[in-house]
């Protein structure tokens, strides 16, 4: 028989396991890191691992290793760190036995109770694991190995980052292994790998098909000889390089038989050459869905003992299955996949039907209780595991589980037996999407338990679901209407009942409608805030008392006692925090450091927005809402700020992010992008975002970044699209953000300037006036996106937010230069020390300095040039550098650092000025001639010296310098 597997020396792959030794050395050497090695099924990453594992072994280095399981079929927590902690020695049991949060994951089999802080109960979690490798890396090199990562939980992939995260001259090198052909688009392995390798600490290794030589090669030692020439190089080219492929279709070869047609008959072909006995075994194996113990295989083959012991030496000799510290698992997923599924219907409910009689994990016995048709057994188990799961801090998990009972709930005779209720586990189900940052799904379950609700009668019931749902709806940006009527429903619900947890907490959230509604009466909100509080301390409701002295904190920042406001905010987050209320914290903190960036305060409000994304991650709510809007602030304060580099690195703060989370984080860094110029990472950022999520908010604030990139690479018809699409969105919302309805204002005004102005060159006034009509019809439906009045802020007459008010005055002076007219002191209001964005202020130097050149004001042109130069160099604004460039160089302007262009002369005869006034306003050479009485030829001559004296390559050119020097004059429409 051929000789298969791991008996001959490694072939083709001398660079990778070359890649994995130095990395090997390099942790020893006491530089941590990780290595991920990615290939197709059956590539050879686990023979590649074989070998490191081996080599590091022999130099004396602790070795662990895991494997992760196709989520569908198991879905244990932290399975590959439950598998490698039980390999520790005695020795090694005793350090751990210092961190008892180990216990989760050494026992296998969690406590009952779901502990009262999951999040924090599952960073202790993570703490301990990166503790002990570290302990035990102090002893010797320490090697984790996990293989097939895309088959990973989300609690082992929140792990996994943390321990890559923290690497740093530790002792240990982290190697994963995971399949690129099972990664589609969407797959969630997809954000880890873009968060791991962001770090320093990562390499990739990508294991590729063989060539044809190694092929030949591998088949030539598989066969040991005995195949002819020509049918090696027939294998060979058939596998297609992949090793898997080569050795199974070497083995048929070898035995005399012609190569399988399909896929599957390739990997079963082996299973058929086994014994009856030996391919009941395995079967029975291939449903365990994991390692399977020679105990279980007894007893759910049904064997004898001396029987079982031969067919699994049959199975093991046949290169089918494979021995493992605890029993026994199949050589290859692949192998294993395509005997489950070559398994009979009965067949297969019958053998998982005898794992559910012996398996311990409510997980596992949920998994077999569900495909042996046990459903009401499946039911309690994943109630169970659900319970599991959160006790271990696994949020993802759970919601699985707690959707695969609801799924059962119809379909069980007695389904309240479960111990539970379909009300709680839809409440359950929306506590733990939101938890994971699955929003959009939170509000779908929200919305279920809602029509639940309703059925029972109960008011506070009802009123308390509404309440959930509102919040969930919070997150999804465009449910303001609903909302509102969810708060309204809920309020009716309670208003005459007695006092309780569930009628404050419906007040607090009324006195927020600000959030989603302009209905914002100060003296109304404040009154609800005030009773919320109240009413929260009657009921001992600590938690609503403090989420009411936020919004209340908001109301006196409205009122115009910013101190005050800044004290409230700083004292309810310590108040939250110490009570475990870690959402309110975070508003809380979230809305403080906003109050001190908009009030001049702006380091000081940077630094607080940075502390409370870090808070977020420490308390295990990243990405609940204010996680996720922490996160985004991050970015836009360091682009207003003018520190582009680090608002592109907090848009790389997404590790573990859903999409919406993940679309929403980086959004803001495509403004950044195209400021720079960098438009192919611009391109493919938005590519990314497109695919990643549908989220509007996110589309909306990526639409402003890509119409700026549209206008720098003279894009205007793309420009205003992006626009369209900002302010179509904005539209449909009852709340609309003003500044970013400014921002796309300033934008789409920018844009319509140009058309106009390039229009009247080319003496086009259908177009020009076309563009103005556009123009003013958009700054139309911008002023139609604020609120007509603000009864909230009554601070508005003397307080302007420092973003909202240069996006106005900019569209204000934009808006005068559309219709013609050179307003001096709208453009002075857009350059003026109230604009604290040097950005922004710079750009609009730049477009007043093309106007007051058109009105022949060299001098104070020379100054916002100047100006402008100056801090586009200083951003990176290359675009506007440029630019500004552009304009100096064709008006002989010097800036900064810069030497002019010799000057030519500009002393145009009255022939010469004549001719480009009618080539302005767009006539041809020989209408030109017409109407000056002059032959075609003599008006080209005209204007060749006209250009050579302005320093002009075409006729647009020159009239655009004439214009801009105001040597003919402004151009009329």
């Amino acid at each position: 028989m051929p000789r298969i597997g791991s008996g001959i020396a490694l072939v083709g792959r001398e660079d990778e396991l070359a890649a994995l030794r130095a990395a090997m050395a390099s942790a020893t050497g006491g530089r941590a890191g990780a290595v991920l090695v990615a290939g197709d099924a059956g590539v050879g990453k686990t023979r590649l691992l074989t070998e490191l594992v081996a080599a590091a072994r022999s130099g004396g280095t602790t070795v662990f290793t895991g494997r992760c399981l196709d989520v569908d079929e198991a879905g244990l927590p932290y399975l590959p760190f439950v598998e490698a902690l039980g390999q520790l020695t005695g020795a090694q049991r005793a350090l751990a036995a210092r961190r008892p949060v180990l216990s989760r994951l050494m026992s296998r089999v969690a406590p009952s109770d779901e502990a009262s802080e999951p999040a924090m109960e599952q960073l202790r979690l993570f703490d301990a694991v990166h503790g002990l490798f570290s302990d035990l890396a102090e002893q010797a090199p320490v090697l984790l190995t996990i293989e097939d990562l895309h088959w990973a939980d989300a609690s082992t992939r929140d792990l996994i980052l943390f321990l890559v995260s923290r690497l740093d001259t530790q002792r240990i090198l982290i190697v994963g292994t995971y399949r690129l052909d099972d990664l589609h688009r969407r797959h969630p392995l997809r954000p880890l790998l873009g968060d791991l390798t962001r770090l320093s600490t990562v390499e990739q290794i990508t294991v590729g098909p063989f060539d044809r030589a190694h092929a030949v090669q591998l088949v030539d030692a598989l066969s040991d000889g005995a195949l002819p020439p020509a049918t090696v190089h027939k294998i060979a080219e058939r596998s297609e390089g992949n090793a898997f492929f080569c050795e199974e279709l070497t083995a048929a070869y070898g035995d005399g038989a012609g190569v399988p047609a399909g896929l599957a008959d390739l990997l079963l072909a082996r299973i058929e050459r086994l014994g009856k006995d030996a391919r009941k075994v395995v079967r029975a194996a291939a449903v365990a869905s994991q390692t399977v113990t020679h105990a279980s295989l007894a007893t759910v083959s049904g064997l004898a003992d001396d029987v079982l012991e031969e067919s699994l030496r049959e199975s093991v000799q046949h290169n089918v299955l494979v021995t493992v510290d605890s029993g026994y698992a199949f050589r290859h997923a692949l192998l294993r996949e395509a005997v489950y599924d070559d398994l009979l219907p009965g067949e297969r409910v019958r053998l998982h039907a005898g794992y559910a009689r012996i398996v311990k994990s409510h997980a596992l016995l949920a998994y077999h209780s569900f495909h042996s048709h046990d459903l009401a057994g499946a039911l309690v188990a994943s109630v169970r595991a659900a319970d599991e799961a959160g006790t271990m801090g696994a949020p993802g998990e759970k919601l699985r589980h707690v959707e695969q009972a609801l799924e059962l709930w119809s379909a069980v005779p007695t389904p309240e037996r479960s111990g539970t209720n379909e009300l709680a586990l839809l409440r359950s189900a929306t506590r733990a999407a939101m938890a994971s940052g699955e929003l959009e799904r939170a509000d779908e379950y929200a919305k279920a338990a809602v029509a639940m609700a309703d059925e029972t009668g109960d008011p506070e019931i009802r009123a308390a679901t509404r309440h959930q749902w509102a919040i969930a709806s919070i997150a999804l940006e465009d449910r303001g209407p609903e909302i509102q009527e969810l708060v309204d429903e809920a309020w009716e619900l309670v208003r005459d009942r007695p006092v309780s947890e569930v009628k404050a907490k419906v007040q607090a959230l009324a006195a927020r409608s600000w959030v989603w509604s302009w209905d914002d009466d100060l003296d109304q909100l404040k009154m609800i805030a005030e009773q919320a509080l109240l009413d929260a301390k009657q009921v001992g409701a600590t938690v609503v008392e403090v989420d009411a002295l936020v919004t209340l904190a908001v109301f006196a920042e409205w009122s115009g006692e910013v101190e005050e406001s800044i004290r409230m905010g700083k004292a309810a987050a310590k108040r939250a925090a110490s009570i475990g209320a870690y959402d309110v914290e975070l508003r809380a903190l979230k809305n403080t450091s906003i109050t001190l960036w908009i009030h001049g305060r702006k380091p000081e409000g940077m630094r607080m927005m940075d502390h409370a994304a870090k808070r977020s991650g420490e308390v295990g709510l990243p990405w609940s809402l204010a996680g996720i809007d922490v996160r985004c602030e991050r970015v836009t304060m360091r682009y207003g700020l003018g520190d582009w580099s680090g608002a592109l690195e907090a848009g790389k703060d997404t590790a573990g992010a859903p999409a919406v989370a993940r679309a929403r984080v980086m959004a803001p860094t495509l403004w950044v992008l195209a400021s720079q110029g960098d438009f192919t990472a611009l391109d493919q950022r938005a590519e990314e975002l497109a695919a990643l999520s549908e989220d509007a908010l996110s589309q909306e604030i990526a639409n402003m970044g890509l119409a700026e990139g549209a206008l720098w690479r003279n894009r205007p018809r793309d420009a205003l699209d992006h626009v369209e699409i900002v302010i179509g969105h904005m539209e449909t919302l009852v709340r609309a953000s003003v500044t970013d309805a400014m921002l796309a204002g300033c934008i789409g005004l920018w844009t319509y300037c140009d058309l106009a102005e390039e229009a009247r060159r080319r003496g086009d006034h259908a177009t020009a006036d076309a563009a103005i009509a556009d123009g003013e019809a958009m700054a139309q439906r911008i002023r139609n996106l604020t609120p007509k009045q603000n009864n909230g802020r009554r601070v508005h007459s003397r307080f302007k937010h420092p973003e909202t008010y240069a996006f106005e005055t900019r569209m204000n002076a934009e808006l005068s230069r559309l219709r013609g007219q050179h307003d001096k002191r709208l453009w002075e209001e857009a350059t003026g020390p109230l604009i604290e964005a040097e950005y922004f202020r710079a750009l609009a130097r730049w477009r007043w300095a093309s106007l007051l050149l058109a009105d022949g004001d060299r001098d104070h042109a020379a100054e916002q040039l100047g100006n402008a130069y100056e801090v586009a160099d200083r951003l990176g604004a290359r675009p506007l550098r440029e630019a500004v460039a552009d304009l100096a160089r064709r008006s002989r302007i010097p800036l900064p650092g810069q030497q002019p262009a010799a000057e030519p002369s500009s002393d145009l005869t009255p022939r010469e000025l004549s001719v480009l006034r009618l080539v302005a306003a767009g006539l041809t050479n020989k209408q030109v001639g017409e109407r000056l009485y002059i032959s075609q030829k003599t008006a080209s001559v005209h204007l060749s010296r006209a250009m050579a004296k302005l320093g002009a390559a075409n006729r647009t050119e020159v009239v655009s310098i004439a214009h801009e020097r105001g040597l003919i004059g402004e151009l009329q429409r």
